[in-house]
């Protein structure tokens, strides 16, 4: 009895580690990646769509409520890192979510900055955890209602890549009496942006 209990517990650390090597080998290639910009033309509308596709099976196993909404635009934008970006946040989004909860996935323009908001109604971000939540492997106080496989390098990757992208990126503060976390993405489509994508 002893022994398989010091088995399985060897076992659990491996398994602990092998998931913290595999998150600093995506924050590594999150760096690299980030230094190769690749300007494109993007349909705002496409780039939410194709994000919440891609998490379509966590969204029916948790039967979530996605609402995105963006304006029939096109902008000169990095396509891929945007797509990472979205992944991450909604990925966040969906572990921390109620069973039959909503995510608001939006995009706007406004002037020569592109915003892009993802909203859940979960518990949101311990006052506590606010400002340090974009660092490597912090685990935030407020756990999701699911065991979750990830080991806390998500926000990071987020960050990395905005400010690749020479944008920011912010939890916004909760209001009084609201639920859960949304996070802000600002970033610049201007002319600079349009010449590379040319």
């Amino acid at each position: 009895q002893i022994m398989w209990s010091g088995v399985a517990e060897l076992l659990h650390s491996v398994l602990t580690l092998q998931q913290h090597i595999e998150s600093l080998l995506r924050l590594n290639a999150a760096s690299f990646e980030a230094r190769r910009l690749r300007y494109r033309p993007v349909q705002l509308k496409k780039l939410l769509a194709d994000a919440i596709q891609g998490r379509e099976l966590q969204i029916q196993a948790r039967r979530l409520v996605i609402r995105p909404k963006a304006p029939a635009v096109t902008r000169a934008l990095d396509g891929d890192k945007l797509l990472v970006v979205l992944d991450n946040l909604l990925s966040n989004a969906i572990d921390f979510s109620p069973e039959y909860g909503q995510i608001r996935l939006e995009a706007s323009v406004d002037g020569p900055y592109l915003r892009l908001l993802c909203a859940d109604d979960g518990d949101g971000v311990a006052e506590v955890d606010a400002e340090r939540i974009f660092e490597p492997f912090v685990q935030g106080q407020r756990q999701p209602p699911n065991p979750r496989q990830g080991s806390g390098v998500g926000l990071s990757i987020v960050r990395e890549l905005v400010l690749a992208m020479g944008g920011s990126v912010r939890l916004l503060p909760q209001e009084r009496g609201a639920k859960g976390a949304a996070f802000e993405i600002v970033l610049p489509v201007g002319d600079a942006c349009l010449r590379e994508a040319a």
